[in-house]
């Protein structure tokens, strides 16, 4: 019984290895209205040497947009690059993709609007 459940067990310890992919939460946020452009913030010192700036972004309250200040905030690894967050368009409509920190090699691309994709923030 124990050399069955070896293979099983590898697999599904492998799989916890396995990078995880990019996904959006099913508490998507939509908006029939164009989102504005990104405000330009003037960037603070940072308070370590650890942390790094997570840009500003626009979010959805269900009648107009409200812009949601930028701040520092320690990647959970060594390496990791924070993707912003923006709107895409989608159906005619405009959806949320939220802020994520990410591994190097997995940065998913969007196509933000308005005006292109901003890279990722890198330190």
């Amino acid at each position: 019984m124990l050399s069955k459940a070896i293979p099983l067990i590898v697999a599904l310890s492998l799989g916890a290895c396995a990078p995880a992919p990019y996904y959006v939460d099913n508490d998507e946020d939509y908006s029939d209205m164009e989102p504005p452009e990104a405000e330009a913030e003037p960037l603070p010192p940072a308070p370590g040497p650890q942390y790094m700036w997570v840009p500003g972004y626009w979010y959805w309250t269900g009648r107009n947009y409200v812009w949601h200040a930028g701040y520092y905030d320690v990647p959970p690894a060594p390496g990791h690059v924070w993707v912003r967050s923006g709107w895409v368009q989608y159906n005619n409509r405009y959806r949320y993709v939220p802020g994520r920190w990410a591994r190097p090699g997995y940065v998913p691309v969007h196509r933000y609007v308005p005006g292109r994709r901003p890279p990722p923030v890198r330190r």
